[in-house]
């Protein structure tokens, strides 16, 4: 059974949701960007007798709310929502899955507040790191990164993503994925709500700046000291090759790393029994 909760943080509200079996290990479950915690959907289905599964809307997301300021949608902000989350529902050390910037932020938390999680699955997002290393060798990387480069344009930007009712994003961000139709549609409906993907173009103006690709620019992060798996389609336009490995180098703890055979950047909706499955694995050790 699916619940809904209001979890306050940072002086927003948080709209998180609850499945599964409330007296099993806890897993919290982050999703990227476009979309919000119905992503998991999929895996909520199919891990929902094993965990306790604990699945949010990330601010500017869903039904959360969205605040205006750039700096509300730092990493370091995130981190800390994630925090009054696992507090709100009492999880001590619970695994932890994130997928695109669900995933950096997963990244994050292994380095910053490594002593409240147990064990981290990583998808489709490579340590921030590697993927800044990835695009210091292969400028294709800033080039797949295009529509990020509208939303720092400002308003303009922003307008033409949301042409025809963003049918170019949804096209640009979805096709050739097994997103289902109605999903994509209710995404859109939720971009187009007042003020809401300015909110949701604020993840990128804060997180992905262009100086983080300037090599004159030192960038330093602490180790990730959690055990980590990382899953990456092969297929995935998002990223070029060579960001797909690699991000093992800044683990200081078990690390395994997949390489998914013919399958683009939704693995949720793709690939959902190898998710499930390889999730389960590794938070049961």
């Amino acid at each position: 059974m699916i619940e809904h909760h209001t979890v306050s943080s940072n002086g927003i509200e948080l709209h998180v949701v609850t499945a599964g079996d409330a007296h099993a290990a806890p897993l919290v479950l982050l999703h990227g960007w476009p979309e919000t915690w119905r992503c998991w959907e999929p895996i909520i289905d199919r891990l929902g007798a094993d965990f306790r599964l604990v699945v949010p809307d990330q601010r500017g997301f869903g039904r959360s709310d969205a605040p205006t300021e750039t700096a509300a949608y730092h990493l370091a902000v995130l981190v800390r929502d994630l925090v009054a989350v696992m507090d709100h529902f009492g999880l001590e050390r619970p695994g932890l899955v994130g997928h695109d910037m669900g995933g950096a932020l997963t990244w994050s938390a292994g380095s910053f507040i490594p002593e409240r999680i147990g064990r981290a699955v990583v998808l489709s997002s490579p340590h921030p790191l590697r993927f800044r290393a990835a695009a210091l060798e292969d400028p294709r990387q800033l080039a797949k990164a295009f529509y990020v480069w509208l939303m720092h344009a400002g308003e303009s930007g922003e307008a033409l993503l949301a042409a025809d009712d963003f049918e170019r994003l949804a096209v640009w961000v979805f096709g050739g994925s097994n997103v289902p139709g109605d999903l994509i549609q209710d995404y859109r409906r939720d971009w187009s709500r007042p003020g809401r993907f300015t909110a949701m173009a604020e993840w990128y103006r804060a997180n992905y700046r262009p100086e983080l690709f300037n090599p004159d620019v030192p960038l330093q992060l602490p180790p990730v000291r959690i055990p980590v798996r990382y899953l990456h389609g092969q297929a995935d336009v998002a990223f070029v090759p060579g960001a797909a490995t690699g991000s093992g180098e800044f683990v200081e703890a078990a690390y395994d790393e997949r390489i998914v055979e013919g399958v683009g950047h939704w693995l949720t909706h793709d690939v959902p029994d190898l998710v499930a499955d390889a999730i389960r694995e590794w938070m049961s050790p």
